[in-house]
C-alpha cells in the first residue's frame, strides 16, 4: 500500500485539517491517521481527552490509545480510517 503523506493545517482548538484532492490513501505527517478516500475531501480532527469518556469504557476492556475526533466534509468518499496504536507529538 503506497501512502501519500499530508502534512496537516493546524486550526484553533488543537485541530488539524488536510484537504486532499482526489482518490487515494494518505497519510498523516503528525498523528499517523491514514486517510483512504474515493475523491475530493476535507478531513478535520482533534485528540480528545479520556478523562471525558473513560467511565463510558467497561470491563473487561480498557482504555487505552489515542483518542480522536474525526470529520469529514465528504462523508461517502472516505471509505476507509486507519488509527494508530500510539501517539508522540514531541511535547
Amino acid at each position: 500500500d503506497q501512502k501519500e503523506q499530508v502534512t496537516p493545517r493546524r486550526l484553533a482548538g488543537g485541530q488539524f485539517m488536510v484537504q486532499l484532492d482526489g482518490e487515494g490513501t494518505y497519510q498523516c505527517s503528525s498523528t499517523g491517521l491514514v486517510f483512504e478516500v474515493t475523491g475530493a475531501a476535507r478531513i478535520t480532527y482533534s485528540l480528545l481527552s479520556w478523562s471525558k469518556y473513560a467511565q463510558l469504557v467497561e470491563e473487561p476492556w480498557i482504555v487505552g490509545g489515542p483518542l480522536f475526533d474525526v470529520r469529514c466534509s465528504e462523508p461517502a468518499t472516505l471509505s476507509s480510517l486507519h488509527f494508530p496504536h500510539c501517539l508522540c507529538l514531541r511535547g
